[in-house]
């Protein structure tokens, strides 16, 4: 277990101050929110109903943002060939780096989406549920980012081949978040529905995608 809790807290510090830590994402985040009034006009009405959706794009496109460097680096400096001839398995390194990617990069997601739903017109109720189907996607994105960042690994382009890959598992998680924050927005009831599946897709990556890591990381090693 020491061994374990030494291992995270390196890993954290790393994520939090390897390439800007979570500045870039946050920035990345900000700025996608930003422009997206220039493109759909100044309209309140159609902000409002936009802003769900746009707020949870934004934060997907945050969460690729530093997912390369998630094993890149380790698999570059054999750092990564150490980790797998010591006591601790792929799999509780996979777990581990994903949570310090969730803890050290993207937690600004949720924050950041709460001020963009009020600016863009949401009340704070509807804008604090939308931030807290964020909090509950932020291990689900960052289970995806890893995965993807796992069969990536070593690879010329990561990056684009990252979002090819990460995309389409994320997109429906996000969906249940922008979800919750319509439903609350519009008063259908379903907003606590959206959450859950949104927390059971996270549960669901939290089973499963570290497994997916630990094979394609053993891929790499051989």
């Amino acid at each position: 277990m020491s061994a374990l809790v030494t291992l995270f807290r390196r890993e954290l510090r790393l994520a939090l101050a390897g390439g800007g830590g979570p500045a870039g994402p946050a920035a990345f985040m900000l700025a996608a929110l930003a422009l997206v009034p220039l493109g759909v006009g100044p309209d309140m009405e159609v902000l409002r109903a936009a802003a769900p959706g746009v707020v949870v794009f934004a934060a997907l496109l945050a969460s690729l943002q530093g997912a390369e460097r998630i094993f890149a680096d380790d698999l570059t400096d054999g750092t990564l060939e150490l980790y797998a001839l010591s006591k601790v398995s792929l799999t509780g390194l996979a777990l581990i780096k994903a949570a310090a990617f969730a803890l050290g990069v993207l937690w600004p997601a949720p924050f950041i989406g709460f001020i963009a739903a009020l600016a863009y017109g949401m009340d704070a109720a509807s804008a604090g549920i939308l931030a807290g189907g964020l909090v509950i996607a932020v291990p689900g994105l960052a289970l995806g980012a890893g995965f993807a960042g796992s069969l990536a690994a070593g690879l010329s382009r990561a990056g684009l081949l990252i979002a090819l890959i990460a995309a389409p598992l994320q997109v429906p998680l996000l969906i249940f978040v922008a979800g919750a924050g319509r439903a609350a927005l519009e008063g259908t009831g379903l907003a606590g529905a959206n959450l859950m599946l949104a927390a059971a897709w996270s549960l669901a990556a939290l089973a499963l995608a570290p497994f997916g890591m630990a094979a394609a990381l053993k891929g790499r090693l051989e």
